[in-house]
């Protein structure tokens, strides 16, 4: 009796184990991406002596997502295959946005709402679009509205930033790089315009 159960038991391993052969291999996992903050040489400027929260950006479902969004037509928006952000694309565009104010050097005081509760002014974005256009080409598009607020409701300076650079290929790496660049010029317009307005409300402000 014992070798039949034997017998049994290991008939059944060998049968579970090739039924684990048999099964179909998993595809490799997309690569992951963050999007980089702005080298402090570009940001190079007078420092302020006010604090600074930025806040959460606000987008569209489209966006808030780690899939990288991709219009066919207008109006119409499908997802990149080869690749995918390391995180929520517009929790990527805020930490970026937030380590190049803090790497410029120009103003000490500054992080998100956990880190600053209280500041003197708020950095508000809507993060309108941010998606790879190919409709006669590979260009990534970003569009950001920014707000310099004192979080209660007055707005004292508000921006529209369009920024886009072209993908060599759609290969994921240099679509990727082509996000890069247009992030880059929309966080140092961002950074620059944001602590210039600052400064010019706290002049008047006394």
């Amino acid at each position: 009796m014992k070798q039949i159960i034997r017998g049994v038991f290991f008939g059944l391993a060998f049968f579970a184990s090739g039924c684990v052969s048999l099964l179909p291999e998993t595809s490799p996992p997309k690569p992951r991406y963050h999007i980089s903050a702005v080298d402090a040489d570009a940001l190079a400027g007078a420092s302020v002596g006010w604090s600074l929260v930025v806040e959460d950006p606000h987008t569209t479902r489209v966006y808030d997502t780690t899939r990288i969004a991709v219009s066919t037509a207008p109006g119409k928006i499908q997802y990149f295959a080869g690749a995918e952000w390391a995180d929520r694309a517009p929790r990527l565009f805020q930490t970026a946005l937030v380590q190049s104010l803090e790497d410029s050097g120009r103003i000490i005081t500054v992080g998100d709402r956990s880190a600053i509760p209280i500041a003197d002014y708020v950095l508000q974005t809507d993060l309108r679009a941010i998606q790879l256009n190919i409709r006669g080409g590979r260009v990534a598009s970003v569009s950001i509205y920014a707000r310099l607020t004192d979080g209660k409701g007055k707005i004292y300076a508000a921006k529209l930033f369009e920024m886009s650079a072209s993908a060599t290929s759609d290969r994921a790496d240099d679509v990727v790089t082509a996000f890069d660049s247009a992030f880059a010029s929309a966080i140092t317009g961002i950074v620059n315009w944001a602590l210039e307005e600052g400064e010019a409300s706290a002049a008047t402000r006394g």
